[in-house]
């Protein structure tokens, strides 16, 4: 009776004990065993000898399943994110309404005063290009001349000369105004326009923060709407290109690469220790079933 009732325990033991055997060999040992210069049979362990390939798959599932374009912009332009967005930045207008600090100390709270004036510098070439380039569209010369025009002919039209001269010598004269204006505006109009935005500029940077932001209300700009309006046209616009220059499966891939093997294990196991677990044990319950198999065969 020992013997019968001894045989599935037995039978469970070693079920236990393979199946533990088989789990700690995934990771143990770290390094290859040489004996004699011989490399003993499995090592290193399955994961340590696979980690290339183990770092390759976990990247490729990272980029192409867990974190696509399109799983990350669902997450970055769902509601609650953008809810939170403009919380954040209504909360942030209502903290400088007291503020007492210039517009530059603000901006300098958030970021450093280079930066700042780095950025304000690239805005005032910006603007400075952009508006030189609509005053030189909206050929400044000729709305002038053909005004000029204009008002030498009622001049004109008054008097006996006026009328003999007509048109045929004010047109030369209304070309040649023309083209000075618009040789003017081109030679000097971009350099005005930036001294003058640099003053404005400068003036806007000494401006208490709680007066601009209460300007914001005065004309019905809302801030928050806004922020959230370009910080989703961003995203949309640059999160794929942002995507393919991080490369997201060679950073996992490189960092797994880079990892102690002791440090792969311990990974792995946080993750899947519990069916690793259950593994063990069910080779003890299969070992068992098996031996109660056995013993019913003893018994026929």
């Amino acid at each position: 009776m020992i013997r019968y009732i001894m045989v599935p325990i037995v039978g469970a033991l070693i079920g236990y004990a393979t199946n533990w055997i088989a789990v700690k060999m995934l990771f143990r040992p770290h390094y290859e065993v040489r004996v004699f210069g011989f490399k003993l049979p499995f090592t290193p362990g399955v994961i340590p000898r696979g980690q290339g390939r183990l770092a390759r798959a976990v990247g490729r599932a990272v980029e192409e399943q867990l974190l696509t374009g399109e799983v990350l912009e669902k997450v970055l332009l769902s509601p609650d994110m953008k809810d939170r967005l403009a919380a954040g930045v209504d909360a942030w207008i209502k903290k400088q309404e007291l503020s007492e600090k210039t517009l530059m100390e603000t901006a300098c709270m958030v970021t450093t005063e280079e930066q700042v004036s780095g950025m304000l510098r690239s805005l005032e070439d910006h603007m400075t290009e952009t508006i030189f380039r609509k005053l030189v569209d909206m050929n400044i010369g000729h709305i002038v001349s053909e005004k000029v025009l204009e008002a030498a002919r009622e001049k004109l039209a008054e008097s006996m000369f006026g009328m003999m001269l007509g048109g045929s010598m004010l047109e030369p004269i209304a070309e040649m105004v023309e083209a000075k204006v618009n040789e003017y505006v081109e030679d000097h109009a971009e350099e005005y326009i930036r001294d003058m935005l640099i003053e404005e500029t400068e003036k806007l940077k000494e401006k208490p923060a709680g007066e601009t932001v209460a300007l914001l209300g005065q004309y019905e700009i809302d801030l928050p709407a806004y922020v959230v309006s370009v910080y989703t046209d961003l995203v949309q616009k640059k999160l794929p290109e942002l995507l393919s220059v991080l490369k997201l499966s060679s950073i996992v891939e490189d960092r797994i690469n880079a990892m102690e093997v002791a440090e792969v294990e311990e990974l792995l196991l946080s993750i899947m220790k519990k069916e690793l677990g259950a593994i063990i044990n069910l080779g003890a319950l299969i070992g068992f079933v098996l031996g109660l198999i056995n013993v019913a065969i003893l018994l026929l």
